[in-house]
């Protein structure tokens, strides 16, 4: 007994060791504080890494519109339109289905600001480490003479959905939207890409709201509706799913806990020293299944006010794409679907656990006859950590967004021939 002790004793011993030399060299994953991502207004001025509401607010105000809410009714600040009432940057007010943690809100007309990050530097970021966001008259990342009246013999492809379509990281002439475009005007000259990513919608049924309320009035002949992962799927990351013993405590949901994790000491030690294999998930487990039969009340919904029914497993996803399939019939235009890869998994000899989720995606809109082109071939043996803004961003950078410019344009110039045939 006592021989075992001490065994047990000398091994704590030598991971508490190993634990405290990891620290001395920074290997740990602990930082001082500072943020790895953070923000600039137009002036440059940097929003500090714990800002107090007071500059919280100064930033928002700058950059962002709120969607008017009750606890808004008396506060003199510019929200959009209410139901009924109509402005030409944003068109004709409307309720969204939910509010985030924060209040919805979209990007103000004619703002500005920058990404910023510290650590590992993307060779297109500035001397500061930053990338630009500007928005037009109309509140999107395009161009400044974008106008609502289609100009006569000009076809549009208007692109909705979140940050991945937004370009959220890279700077805009390298953005997918823009690529694209280029590729197509050399078999189409007068068409023109449209960027409606990220502009007040986060979820697939906010996508319809806004191809309804606000982007289709730029009169498309294709309407493409971009959907990451996380847009089907609950995920304890926004572009990511780690192993859940790799998660911070608050987020390791009750299934998951080991006996060794009621120690503090153990259990941080443990998340830390595997942190660099958090994104490896078991090959041997279908975690599409696992995370399409999570309850409603489980932690990954409940820390994000979420529910089932926002996702494939409740219907939702599937509900806004017949939705976009109708508003675009009653328009004379076509809806097309492109599935993004999270990127994780990804490379030589790696495995993506979520092919199953493109799998049944793409099902969906064979039924449903919704022309859809999966991305996951373009990226599989690509490795993911090429493709991230940065380590603690891992939208896809501007070689990502290269990557995917060519299949995306031969589709859509498919699609618009097709048309252009009838």
């Amino acid at each position: 007994m006592f021989k075992k002790l001490l065994h047990v004793t000398l091994f704590l011993a030598g991971l508490f060791a190993t634990w405290a030399m990891l620290r001395e060299f920074g290997l740990t994953g602990e930082s001082d504080g500072a943020q790895v991502m953070y923000f600039r207004t137009a002036d440059r001025w940097a929003l500090p890494d714990r800002p107090t509401p007071e500059e919280q607010l100064r930033f928002r105000l700058a950059t962002q519109v709120p969607w008017p809410r009750p606890e808004l009714a008396n506060v003199p600040i510019e929200k959009t339109p209410e139901p009924g009432q109509s402005t030409e940057w944003f068109g004709s007010g409307y309720r969204m289905p939910r509010d985030d943690l924060q209040g919805n809100v979209t990007w103000r007309p004619e703002s500005s600001f920058f990404i910023c990050y510290r650590g590992p530097q993307q060779p297109y970021f500035d001397q500061d480490g930053c990338v630009e966001l500007h928005f037009n008259r109309f509140g999107m990342r395009d161009r400044e003479d974008l106008t609502l009246a289609k100009p006569a013999g000009t076809e549009r492809v208007v692109c909705l959905g979140d940050s991945l379509t937004l370009a959220w990281g890279v700077r805009r002439d390298h953005s997918w939207p823009v690529l694209v475009e280029q590729r197509l005007r050399a078999d189409r000259p007068q068409v023109e890409v449209i960027n409606g990513g990220g502009t007040g919608s986060a979820y697939a049924d906010e996508y319809a709201l806004a191809l309804e309320h606000r982007h289709g009035r730029f009169a498309p002949d294709v309407v493409l509706v971009t959907l990451c992962l996380n847009d089907l799927l609950v995920t304890n990351g926004r572009l990511c799913h780690f192993r859940p013993e790799a998660l911070p405590d608050a987020e390791v949901p009750p299934e998951a806990r080991a006996w060794w994790m009621s120690s503090g000491l153990l259990r941080d030690m443990h998340r830390r020293l595997l942190g660099g294999q958090a994104l490896d998930l078991d090959p041997s487990r279908d975690w599409v299944q696992e995370l399409l039969d999570l309850p409603d009340d489980h932690l990954y919904y409940t820390s994000k006010h979420e529910t089932r029914s926002m996702y494939w497993a409740g219907g939702g996803p599937q509900q806004a794409l017949r939705d976009m399939r109708a508003w675009c019939a009653q328009h004379d235009c076509e809806l097309c679907v492109v599935v993004w890869p999270l990127l994780q998994g990804l490379g030589e000899h790696r495995d993506y656990p979520f092919t199953k989720m493109h799998r049944l995606v793409l099902e969906f809109c064979a039924t449903e006859h919704i022309a859809a082109l999966d991305l996951l071939p373009t990226l599989r043996e690509v490795a993911h950590e090429t493709l991230w803004v940065s380590p603690a961003d891992m939208h896809p950078n501007e070689k990502a967004q290269e990557l995917v410019a060519p299949p995306l344009a031969a589709f859509v110039l498919e699609r618009l021939a097709a048309r252009s045939g009838r």
